[in-house]
This record gives C-alpha cells, sequence and structure tokens, in this order.
C-alpha cells in the first residue's frame, strides 16, 4: 500500500530542544526487518506486527501540539496509524474503561523504557501510532521505528521506539514517574508554556490537548 507523504515542514524546528534521552541515545539498535510490535495482554489474541505490516494500514495524518513537561511545545505534522485500528486487531475492547495499555521500548543494552496509559482516554484522544513526522520516516531521536502519541498527554508518556503493547488492567508506575516523579497520570496541565513553533510564550488555562484556540498570550 502506498503511503501519502507530507510535505509540511516545523517552523523554527531547530530551535526544539533535544529530545534524545537515556534508552534513546547513539544509534538505534533496531533492525527494522526483524523488529516487530507486539500486542499481548487482555487480548483476543496476541499478534506481532512488522513494519510493513504497520504500512500497510489505513493511514492518517494529524497537524496538532505536543506538550513537553520541561514546558516546551510544538506542533508537527505526523502520520502513522489509529491505537484503535491496531488494537482491533488484536481483538481490544477498546471501549472498556478499566483497561490501560503499557507500553514498551524496543530497549538496548541500558534497558527497557515503558509508560501505562488509560486506553478508553487515548482512544478518545485519537492517540495515533506514529511513522512519520514533518513528511519524512520517524528519526531516532522522535522513537524510529514506531512512537505512541497521546495528543493529551505529556511527551514523557509517550513510549519512543515501541516495541511492545500490553493491554492491562492495572495503571502501573513508568520509568519516568519513578526516576522524575512525574505525575502518574501525565495529563497536560494549565501552565505557562513556550510555542517553539510560534517563538512565543502562552498560558494554557484547561487540561488534556493545548489547541490554536487556546493559545493565549
Amino acid at each position: 500500500m502506498m503511503v501519502v507523504t507530507l510535505n509540511n515542514k516545523t517552523p523554527y524546528f531547530e530551535k526544539k530542544p533535544s529530545s534524545l534521552r537515556y534508552f534513546q541515545e547513539g544509534p538505534a539498535p533496531i533492525d527494522v526487518d526483524s523488529w516487530r510490535l507486539t500486542i499481548c495482554g487482555e487480548v483476543s489474541r496476541e499478534i506481532a506486527l512488522s513494519y510493513d505490516d504497520l504500512l500497510s494500514l489505513p493511514t492518517t495524518s494529524a497537524h496538532r501540539r505536543n506538550v513537553c513537561v520541561c514546558l516546551w511545545s510544538i506542533k508537527r505534522y505526523w502520520e502513522g496509524v489509529l491505537l484503535r485500528d491496531v488494537l482491533a486487531l488484536a481483538g481490544v475492547e477498546v471501549e472498556d474503561p478499566a483497561l490501560y495499555i503499557r507500553q514498551l521500548s524496543h530497549g538496548t543494552e541500558k534497558g527497557v523504557y515503558d509508560s501505562t496509559v488509560h486506553l478508553k482516554s487515548a482512544i478518545e484522544h485519537d492517540a495515533l501510532l506514529a511513522l512519520r513526522v514533518d513528511g519524512e520516516q520517524l528519526p531516532l531521536e522522535n522513537g524510529f521505528p514506531l512512537r505512541f502519541i497521546d495528543f493529551g498527554l505529556y511527551l514523557y508518556k509517550c513510549v519512543k521506539a515501541l516495541g511492545r503493547i500490553e493491554v492491562t488492567r492495572e495503571n502501573k508506575i513508568g520509568f519516568w514517574e519513578d526516576y522524575a516523579g512525574y505525575s502518574l497520570d501525565g495529563t497536560i496541565q494549565p501552565k505557562r508554556y513556550y510555542a517553539v513553533d510560534l517563538q512565543k510564550k502562552f498560558y494554557f488555562d484547561g487540561v488534556g490537548e493545548v489547541l490554536d484556540s487556546d493559545l493565549t498570550t
């Protein structure tokens, strides 16, 4: 299946703080030909999807804003497959309010990075399994070959180099909650942020995804 790509570029992207941290430092230890995304846990059937399998699924694009707990924000052009479409292949009941998904990175010699989010909320946010950004294949810094993105959550809740999704009823403390004391919930909170793409500060007085209408000074 041909993937339609976006030619848009994000303004002032070069001014964004680096997101290379911990398990994603250095060359990606991933052979994309042997890499698989495993969906397991409370599923009707466990599946393992190749990169080509994901590329063959219906794709969606999203020009939406990400927010870092470090108080910077950027609106980028993302492409990928909807979380709901991938979980449907494993027969997951995505409307069950008691379910969570625990994301685990492919990992390196340093270990595996993990994060757990509420499934129904992620579905309501049109959470994305991103394959491309700004018209190009997902780079290492953004989590090649695949990254979970929930635009209503801080980026630390969105695992890079995703290798496994466990559907569970347990809301587990993940790496950054344990290491840095971040909130287990991870929902974007009312604060003053800096929009890199707009080169300005703004105050967000809502909770969850930051929309263009929220960019008050």
